[in-house]
């Protein structure tokens, strides 16, 4: 028994590897994952953006080159076949780029916070156009070609030798690449091309790879559905400043390729100022590595971006954009424990945009540096644009909500999901928060245009009823932040910002009338008009609004409201008591007499006797003006009605005038209250 023991406990164990399915099977895969539309454009942007390029050109180039077939003499004629797409940028790959273009499902970028496309996949999307991406970057050509032998699918060589290689025909690269980008025979001489080249030969048949074949009108497609976006396709981004749209169709032309159809670029007033934003961001997040600020990143800056299309039409747009990389200290307990979450590898960064002139159709966006795709509704409800290291679907077209089922369980909710709601909850509300002090500061700095800010302050204010239910969890903590921040607009004292605790509010859908306004005005009050949405996100509740009772008390600070005209009187009259609280004009010198002066409502007064007739009536009482109440306009003669059914006022029938003259010339009347107005007066 211990020998066959000891002869067990000799045997190995079998180690084996995961079977690894084919590379082509591979990246069919991915291309199921990724849509063959606009996305694949912005897979390339974000890599020119990663490499931090400035400059971005995409080419399509029509021309029929190198359309001889490859044979065992000339294999790698099909690489440099036309047509194709070409892109260029003007920076050069590093040898962690040339690594990381070869990887399937991991990236160089995974945990570097610089970078947008840190996952691996994205440039595989250009599967979808192409059998046999190119590159000429710096002193090398690489070839990707997944129909070989996985041990050949990178091909890699050095420009400069190029016409050493065993098979390789120079002629068929100068054929396909000689005026694209500047590049010639002169630059396979000096081995070097100063910037990089995408080519992408078009599929014209159907292969292992996938069905697709790509044809000038998919290009097409392609050009629309960036052109679609362009206009805010450089806002977040850290690098590029423009990117232009090339065709060429001179299926002859052997020079100068490419035939300008449209581009996108920051204007020249304002691309020096976003460069020097941009880059001492970048350097102060570089900085701390791959750890964490104790103190927050951020910088603020407008940009002008200008649209051209290929009849020379520009269109030109402005917008104030702010990005915060959240400091530690500012960080929740979970915040903080899921950005240095090394398996997860995500930045506290987030950016809000507005365009200055504030268009009425405006519709916030989100971004992941580079917009998400659009849909009918606006992705979030925001009255921004919102940009963040926000954990994405698989094909990184949607943000990562929990699903219905998730929300109505309570159930437990995987990192990515959460890192987006605390993303929004702490750092998209902060960015918020300084964003709209910011735009108040900014307009206090410019004469004459406070208007125009209040405006664009108001427009930034979120409409909960229109935010998306997954941005909802926005709204709690930044209406909290805006607490005590001076966001609200009066024109008193030439106009100034000031916080809701100071501030009298007209309630959105009371009309209110001007008298009232020339009142406040007049008491100097710091009065603040809100739009319906903003009374109710802003949670305005409880806060001190335009009232008949406070107008009231204003009016008993100061005897101001006297040098008023008459109708103005008239008006605050018809305020007053559209309360129904009829003891208001107690003390108030509102009371219209026929000399055309204005008495107290006094109580404690109880020898004066001021009675109603009509005019007619009036005409026979001459000089005893100062006691008769004023001919009334009818909605006001209503009101005074209504003062004496109320018992606020006591009248008593007089037969003529002969009693009127007694009661005003005798002083042993004793009224039942302080003011008397007698009604029924019959003449002489």
């Amino acid at each position: 028994m211990e020998e066959d023991r000891d002869s067990d406990s000799d045997d190995e164990i079998e180690y084996s590897g995961m079977i690894q399915p084919p590379l082509i099977r591979q990246l069919r895969t991915i291309l199921s994952e990724y849509p063959d539309d606009g996305q694949i454009l912005k897979e390339i942007i974000q890599n020119a953006e990663d490499a931090g390029a400035q400059c971005m050109k995409i080419l399509y180039d029509d021309r029929p080159v190198v359309q001889s077939p490859s044979t065992k003499k000339a294999p790698f004629r099909k690489y440099f076949a036309g047509p194709a797409l070409l892109v260029y940028n003007d920076a050069k790959f590093s040898e962690e780029d040339w690594r990381g273009i070869k990887m399937l499902y991991s990236s160089i970028k995974e945990f570097d916070r610089t970078k947008v496309g840190r996952f691996g996949l994205g440039f595989k999307s250009v599967f979808h156009i192409t059998d046999y991406p190119l590159i000429i970057s710096g002193d090398q050509l690489l070839v990707l070609d997944p129909h070989q032998d996985s041990s050949k699918v990178c091909q890699t060589m050095k420009l400069k030798k190029l016409h050493k290689y065993k098979k390789m025909k120079v002629e068929d690269c100068l054929e396909a690449f000689s005026g694209v980008f500047g590049f010639s025979q002169n630059t396979l001489d000096s081995g070097n091309f100063p910037g990089t080249i995408l080519r992408f030969p078009l599929r014209k048949e159907e292969t292992e790879l996938s069905d697709n074949i790509y044809d000038k009108s998919k290009v097409e497609d392609l050009f629309n559905s960036f052109k679609d976006e362009a206009a805010v396709s450089l806002l977040f981004l850290k690098c590029l400043e423009s990117i232009t749209l090339l065709r060429e169709e001179d299926l002859s032309k052997k020079v100068d390729i490419g035939e300008f159809y449209f581009s996108v670029y920051i204007d020249e007033t304002t691309v020096e100022n976003v460069r020097s934003s941009r880059d001492d961001m970048k350097m102060q997040i570089k900085d701390v590595q791959n750890g964490l600020p104790s103190r927050c990143i951020e910088n603020s800056y407008f940009m002008t971006i200008c649209v051209k299309d290929d009849a020379c039409n520009t269109m030109t747009r402005k917008w104030k954009v702010r990005n915060l990389f959240q400091g530690e200290n500012n960080m929740s307990s979970t915040l903080r424990r899921l950005s240095c979450d090394e398996s997860f590898s995500y930045s506290p960064y987030v950016g809000v945009a507005m365009e200055v002139t504030c268009p009425v159709d405006f519709q916030g966006h989100v971004f992941c540096f580079l917009p998400l795709p659009s849909t009918e509704k606006s992705l979030s409800g925001l009255p921004i644009h919102v940009n963040g290291f926000f954990a994405l679907s698989q094909n990184r077209c949607v943000v990562k909500w929990p699903t219905a089922d998730q929300i109505r369980n309570h159930a437990h909710t995987d990192k990515s999901i959460q890192w987006n709601q605390v993303l929004v909850k702490e750092v998209l509300s902060d960015v918020y928060c300084h964003f709209l002090r910011e735009l108040v500061e900014e307009s206090c700095l410019e004469n004459g245009e406070l208007n125009e800010h209040r405006r664009a302050v108001s427009h930034c204010i979120p409409n909960k009823n229109l935010v998306d239910e997954h941005w909802k969890i926005l709204i709690p903590p930044l209406v909290a932040k805006l607490k005590e921040e001076p966001i609200f607009f009066t024109p008193n004292e030439g106009g100034k910002w000031i916080p809701k605790s100071q501030a009298i509010f007209f309630r959105p859908g009371k009309e209110v009338d001007p008298t009232i306004r020339k009142i406040l005005e007049m008491y100097d009050q710091n009065t603040v008009d809100v739009e319906d949405y903003i009374w109710e996100t802003m949670e305005l509740q409880g806060c001190q609004e335009v009232t008949p009772d406070f107008i009231n008390k204003i009016l008993r600070t100061s005897d101001k409201y006297m040098d008023c005209s008459t109708d103005d009187k008239f008006s605050l009259l018809r305020y007053l008591l559209s309360s129904n609280q009829y003891n208001i004009l107690e003390g108030l010198c509102l009371l219209p007499l026929q000399n055309g002066s204005f008495i107290k409502f006094d109580r404690t007064n109880r020898s004066t006797k001021i009675f109603k007739t009509s005019r007619s009536k009036m005409q026979l009482l001459v000089g005893m003006e100062d006691h008769l109440l004023q001919d009334l306009p009818t909605d006001i003669d209503e009101l005074f009605s209504t003062l004496i059914s109320k018992g606020t006022v006591v009248w008593e029938n007089c037969q003529d005038v002969t009693s009127i003259i007694l009661l005003i010339l005798t002083s042993n009347f004793t009224p039942f209250m302080s003011i008397l107005i007698y009604y029924d007066i019959k003449p002489l």
